[in-house]
Formats: structure tokens, C-alpha cells, sequence
């Protein structure tokens, strides 16, 4: 996110039978928690990270758009392939979100 002091970043925890998004706030080389992880399709995780995002006041809408399309992409692609594709796929796909392996 250009020339602001900090960035958004979306994590990711892939399961086969759900996936784990939260969301951090990278600011001089430390990174924050924004939000919980929120866990997918057990619970409405787009929604939640969406009203999380919307309380943090020091956000731009552009901001808030930006890092939820995102989520929503990966959302999708772990719908369509979670049985056919694997976290380094995730990875190699999605190079802008961090995910987390155990």
C-alpha cells in the first residue's frame, strides 16, 4: 500500500476441511493483530473480518476493499481445490498473503 507507513496483510491457515483467515497490520518491519482468526465455513469469516475491518477507524475504504477481495479470492480458490491442490499452490497463487503451516 504505497508510501503509508504500514500495510494490511492477510493470513491464512488451510485445512482441508476449513480454512483460517485473520487478518495483521505490517508497520516498520513488526507485524499486529487486527483481527482474530475467523474460521470458514464454520463461521462467516468474510462478514467478520469485514466488521473488524470497519471498527478500525485509521483505515481507508480503499484499504478495507483491498484486503477483502483478496480474502474472497482465496476463499474461492480453497472451495474449488481443497481437494486438488496443496498450501504451496496456495502459496505460488496467492505471493501477497501469509501462510501459516504447523
Amino acid at each position: 500500500m504505497n508510501n503509508k507507513p504500514f500495510q494490511l496483510k492477510l493470513k491464512i491457515v488451510w485445512f482441508k476441511n476449513f480454512l483460517g483467515l485473520a487478518i495483521d497490520q505490517v508497520s516498520f518491519g513488526q507485524q499486529y493483530s487486527l483481527t482474530p482468526y475467523y474460521f470458514w465455513p464454520r463461521t462467516e469469516a468474510w462478514e467478520q473480518l469485514k466488521l473488524e475491518l470497519d471498527s478500525k477507524i485509521w483505515l481507508t475504504q480503499d484499504e478495507k476493499i483491498e484486503v477483502l477481495k483478496v480474502a474472497g479470492d482465496v476463499m474461492k480458490y480453497w472451495l474449488a481445490y481443497r481437494d486438488v491442490k496443496t498450501v504451496e499452490n496456495l502459496k505460488t497463487e496467492f505471493q501477497e498473503v501469509e501462510v501459516i503451516t504447523s
